[in-house]
């Protein structure tokens, strides 16, 4: 009978899940992006349920992400040619990080690491205080403030302990036993997002940590947009390339498909922003030059 129990627990989840999607609808074009949104997203909520049974101190949290960050930056060396310019690039995501993050409700270590490697468009967070940011999702952006909220998105996840219920789930679905075997998780586990909710939550949050270190959401709209046009883009990204040209534009389309999967449809989470700007009352400030390296 215990072993039934997990399953079915996951299975009410799932259909809450799917209820929850329906009710909470949100008014958007309907398209292929957003079905795949809503799709992950029950699954997401069907992993989330055993999280929620105990909740893992700060301390516990700094402890084992810290550990989880040192293993996965191994992964992204740069070459020696390029360590000053990704130390100096990696010191201007600690400085607008932290202006970001003191904003934040738990006074954590926060951490801002760059992922040297321009097919990465994407950015992650750890718990207890990492972030990652790829080099291909700082070539979207045209202002500091884009990634200020970029930034603070990705707080939110830890702030909100997304991260750390995340973390749990994956040590309770592995049969992991001890929080300190989670040491050994794959970055995936991380990079596959969250839920829409979740996602959503930190795009609010996150924009808000932003606003109130002075910059301006139409940062975020802007990088907003560049995320439409490719996903535009990529409904036609099956076609047979016909020039160079084609193929290298569907190579850069393949290589931002992981993000999409794992965040809601760009244009809802632009209608958002928008809503708050109003409901808010936020200031649009000029936006600020990001820093060329």
């Amino acid at each position: 009978m215990k072993r039934w129990l997990p399953l079915s627990i996951i299975v009410i989840a799932g259909i809450l899940a799917i209820v929850a999607v329906q009710w909470q609808r949100i008014s958007a074009r309907p398209s292929a992006q957003s079905l795949l949104s809503a799709a992950a997203d029950a699954q997401h909520e069907m992993t989330r349920v055993p999280a929620h049974f105990d909740r893992m101190s700060d301390s516990d949290e700094i402890a084992l992400g810290d550990q989880l960050a040192s293993e996965y930056a191994e992964r992204w060396v740069s070459p020696k040619q390029d360590a000053a310019k990704n130390h100096a690039i990696e010191a201007y995501l600690q400085t607008v990080g932290e202006h970001v993050s003191t904003g934040a409700r738990r006074r954590l270590p926060y951490k801002f690491h760059y992922i040297p490697d321009s097919d990465f468009v994407n950015a992650f967070a750890l718990p207890g205080g990492h972030v990652f940011v790829g080099q291909g999702l700082l070539a979207l952006m045209q202002s500091e403030d884009a990634l200020a909220a970029v930034l603070g998105h990705e707080v939110e996840h830890i702030d909100l302990r997304h991260c750390a219920e995340r973390m749990q789930t994956e040590a309770h679905l592995r049969n992991l036993g001890a929080l300190g075997d989670v040491v050994g998780l794959p970055v995936e586990v991380f990079l596959a997002g969250y839920s829409k909710e979740q996602e959503m939550e930190a795009d609010r949050d996150g924009t808000a940590l932003a606003v109130k270190a002075g910059y301006s959401p139409l940062g975020i709209l802007q990088l907003f947009g560049e995320f439409e046009k490719l996903e535009q883009r990529g409904t036609s990204a099956g076609d047979k390339p016909a020039t160079p040209v084609d193929e290298a534009a569907q190579v850069s389309l393949q290589t931002v498909a992981g993000y999409f999967r794992s965040h809601p449809p760009a244009v809802q989470r632009e209608q958002q922003v928008r809503e708050l700007m109003r409901s808010q009352h936020w200031d649009t400030p000029p936006l600020r030059r990001l820093r060329k390296f």
